[in-house]
């Protein structure tokens, strides 16, 4: 898109550009320069033309930009219409829908109210009343199923109880009958025992009373022990108390110097905290720098041009910042993405613009004048807003009426800039930055600049200014103006630029609080570092006296357990010895006491064995009675089931009654609710229907005037293609031509011409040149006025020296009493005579041929020599050289 800028000077003409004065009669100047926004980012381009562009071109040129531009806007309608049309497709879409759905609902609701008789709602509700006396008597068949289901399980769990009884003292019989039959077993083994038997009983006997011995000493020992190593952890628990302390006192006193450094590291981490924030708002301060050499200047001092090849670079070197805290202000939008500033953001916006551009005047050597105030930005608002022209201009009415609204009105200037899409302030501000970047360092041709960097309003007093963005098309515009009244214009006072120097000197002093605030936290710091170390220490040495007691713990437990173990063991000893040596006293007993422990045995084994047969009769039994009673409960809970599945069918089908009893009773409602929806989405089909071809007429108009404009802009198109074609063709004849000439005059200047006689010339073929043949500045021009040769006096050629011989002969002839009554022309002659020898390096010289033919060519010399000299020729010849 191409940025344009408007001057309008309204009463005292101002120096521009050297000699240059604007015009006091209010000539609007349109300019522009090229600058393209795409997704806010710094991209700028240039239409530059290196070759000369014909008026024939530059509005062939514009005729094609305008129908670019206009087809554009009939694509982007063209587009917005298809969307439209896409949308309300949609919308009829699911109004069909709605309809389809609305009538299945009615057709339904009709169907039920042809049912809705009194009759039938008469059957349904009598129907209902038996129903609910069916449900009452499934429930009480429940309720009875449910008492015998909880009484035969009850019954059922004494039922287990004797079963597990009965199983009980069949385990314990049993055991006790294994026993019986071991004492049998050793009663007969006694009674047969022999004396190798009883001897083994004894040394068995007298083992287990070593082994108890042995056991019994060891138990001495490790009490000794144990008692030795109970000492050691006494001595281990004080040493681990003694280091305990010491420990938690270097706790305590690292903890004390840990809380100074955190408060130093606190206050140090927030004076950075400070420094940074400070740094970042510094750093987000945005400034355009002019390069050096941006301007040149005439020979009275003025500004005479830009230098693009040098402004160009301020696009390299000057970026956008981005502000953080614009991009939390969001900004508001219209139906068509166009930005809607309020008069808050307005002002931010323009204070903002304002403080880069007065830095942009200081740095091109003018005073920063631009000035805002409640007046210049109503000025920019109200073209803003009352701007109606279409296309990417300037409304000249708008402007026009706002200069009403100026008392004193001096001079006006305006730049405008393509629309650019923004979410929040951060982008609007990008989006303005940037343009400022193509006003002022891609504007060659166009005028944008001299408003920008201060050029138009640097010898007035003051320059008033506002941003603000077109209310319907979203162009920027920089407005500024000139005033007489500076009272009226400042009435409601000058609104403060943004200046950042208490800012940076904020940053300044922050930084120089970090210092001392480091150093508190460096000393801070060290004597945390070394309260740790001795923390560490007295850590290590604690560390150290919990292992010694954990070792000396560990020491005595095992000597505990082990204490414990031998303890056990010596139990289990002398149980042993016991059973040795009741065993001996068995098998040494006498054969009737032998005879009566066997006697005794079994009688205690065949009462056992009446025992168990007893108690399994009885396991039997309760296992009988068992089943028989899970039996009856499986009975009683297959009833409970049945009972419980008839009283949910019994109520479903209540529930089912009672919902048509509703329905019935509701049906002539319900019919009348569908109906009425079935109407509505009947009539909102309609509507989207209808929305469909209304937009379907917009779309197919938008289409014809898009159609319309490409064939405008193709026509364009061929039109400057035709045009650009001529003059290509034209500068190709003429740089033909150009190069015919440049290559005539070259051959011309390697062609020698010669003088002969008074008003004669001779060309290198001897041939005497026509009347009509002149010589200027010692070239030759034939008769038709072009340049053919240049003049020579270095005959080298015996036909030309024939030539001018035979010319001059003749001439002397003619003049014989000239020649003979002159003596300085004798001398001349002797002179010249010599100038027109031939060189007799050059193959074609002429020979010596006697003193004759020498005489005459001296004749010769002389008389041409006399006639140029009388010309000025001679003397010319020597400066051209």
């Amino acid at each position: 898109m191409k940025e344009k800028n408007i001057v309008k000077n309204l009463a005292t003409a101002t120096l521009v550009s050297g000699a240059m004065l604007l015009a006091v009669n209010k000539p609007a100047t349109a300019h522009a320069a090229d600058v393209d926004v795409k997704n806010n980012s710094n991209e700028t381009q240039s239409n530059k033309q290196e070759a000369i562009v014909t008026k024939d071109q530059a509005q062939a040129q514009e005729a094609v930009t305008k129908a670019q531009d206009e087809r554009d806007v009939a694509k982007s309608q063209v587009d917005e219409a298809q969307k439209n049309v896409d949308k309300a497709n949609e919308t009829v879409a699911n109004a069909q829908q709605e309809v389809e759905n609305a009538t299945k609902v009615n057709d339904s609701a009709k169907e039920l109210q042809k049912e809705a008789t009194p009759e039938h709602i008469s059957e349904v509700q009598a129907n209902i009343k038996d129903q609910t006396q069916v449900v009452s008597n499934k429930a009480k068949a429940q309720e009875e199923a449910q008492k015998e289901v909880n009484q035969q399980s009850s019954n059922l769990e004494y039922a287990q109880k004797d079963v597990d009884g009965a199983n009980f003292w069949v385990n314990e019989y049993s055991n006790e009958l294994a026993k019986n039959q071991k004492a049998i077993d050793d009663a007969k083994a006694n009674l047969n025992a022999t004396q190798d038997q009883i001897n083994q009983a004894q040394q068995e006997v007298n083992n287990d009373q070593n082994r108890v011995a042995e056991t019994q000493k060891a138990i001495q020992d490790a009490t000794a022990k144990k008692d030795q190593l109970a000492e050691q952890v006494k001595n281990a628990d004080q040493a681990v108390s003694n280091a305990q302390v010491d420990a938690n006192n270097k706790e305590a006193s690292l903890s004390q110097t840990r809380q100074k450094s955190d408060a130093a590291k606190s206050e140090l981490d927030q004076a950075q905290k400070q420094v940074n924030e400070l740094q970042a708002k510094v750093d987000s301060i945005n400034t355009i720098t002019m390069p050096k050499g941006y301007v040149s200047y005439n020979q009275w001092g003025g500004v005479d041009h830009i230098n693009q090849s040098i402004a160009s670079t301020g696009l390299e070197i000057n970026h956008y910042k981005d502000d953080e805290e614009a991009k939390k202000e969001l900004v508001a939008h219209d139906e068509n993405g166009v930005i809607q500033l309020t008069d808050a953001q307005q002002k931010e916006l323009t204070l903002w613009v304002a403080g880069i551009l007065n830095d942009v005047r200081v740095q091109m050597g003018y005073k920063p004048n631009i000035v805002v105030t409640p007046l210049s930005l109503e000025y920019a608002h109200y073209i803003a807003t009352h701007s109606t022209v279409p296309t990417f201009d300037h409304d000249t009415n708008a402007i026009d009426e706002a200069e009403k609204l100026i008392p004193g009105m001096r001079m006006a200037s305006e730049s405008i800039g393509s629309p650019f899409y923004a979410e929040n302030m951060n982008d609007v501000k990008r989006g303005a930055y940037i343009h400022m970047l193509g006003m002022l360092f891609d504007d060659e041709g166009s005028s944008h600049w001299q408003q920008l960097s201060g050029i138009e309003y640097s010898e007035a007093y003051a320059e008033f200014f506002g941003v603000a963005l077109r209310k319907d098309k979203g162009f920027i515009q920089f407005d500024s103006f000139a005033s007489e009244d500076k009272n009226a214009v400042e009435k409601g006072g000058v609104l403060p630029i943004p200046n950042y120097d208490s800012l940076k000197a904020s940053l300044v002093s922050a930084k120089s609080a970090i210092s001392p605030r480091q150093a508190i936290y460096d000393a801070a710091n060290k004597a945390t570092a070394d309260a740790q170390q001795a923390y560490n220490s007295a850590s290590d040495k604690l560390s150290q006296a919990k292992n010694i007691q954990a070792s000396a713990k560990s020491a005595f437990n095992d000597a505990v357990a082990n204490l414990g173990e031998l303890n056990n063991a010596l139990v289990a000893l002398q149980s042993n010895l016991k059973s040795a040596s009741d065993k001996l006293d068995k098998l040494t007993e006498s054969k009737s006491d032998k005879d009566f422990d066997l006697w005794k045995a079994n009688g205690f084994y065949d009462a056992t064995k009446q025992d168990l047969d007893g108690a399994k009769a009885d396991a039997d039994n309760m296992q009988k009675a068992y089943d028989k009673v899970k039996a009856t409960y499986d009975q009683a809970m297959a009833k409970l089931n049945q009972a419980k599945s008839e009283v949910k069918q019994a109520q479903d089908q209540l529930g089912s009654l009672k919902s048509t009893l509703v329905v019935l009773q509701n049906a002539d409602e319900n019919a009348k609710k569908a109906s009425h929806d079935l109407e509505m989405a009947q009539t909102k089909l309609d509507s989207a229907k209808k929305n469909v071809q209304d937009l379907q007429v917009k779309l197919d108009e938008a289409k014809t005037v898009l159609a319309e404009k490409e064939t405008t802009l193709d026509s364009a198109k061929v039109e400057l293609a035709k045009i650009e074609k001529e003059e290509a063709a034209k500068q190709a004849v003429e740089k033909a031509q150009e190069e015919a000439k440049k290559a005539t005059e070259e051959k011309a200047e390697q062609t020698n011409f010669y003088k002969a006689g008074n008003d004669k010339l001779v060309d290198s073929k001897g041939q005497v040149m026509p009347q009509g043949y002149t010589v200027k500045n010692n070239r030759v021009y034939d008769v038709k006025g072009e340049f053919v040769g240049v003049v020579s006096s270095n005959v080298q050629s015996r036909v030309v020296a024939h030539a001018i011989a035979k010319v001059e002969a003749k001439e002397v002839t003619r003049s014989s009493a000239l020649v003979s009554s002159s003596n300085a022309f004798s001398a001349s002659a002797s002179k010249q005579t010599k100038a027109h020898t031939v060189d007799s390096s050059n193959k074609n010289g002429l020979p010596a041929t006697g003193s004759q033919n020498t005489n005459l060519i001296s004749l010769i010399g002389f008389a041409v020599a006399s006639v140029s000299s009388l010309m000025g020729l001679a003397s010319s010849k020597k400066k051209q050289r």
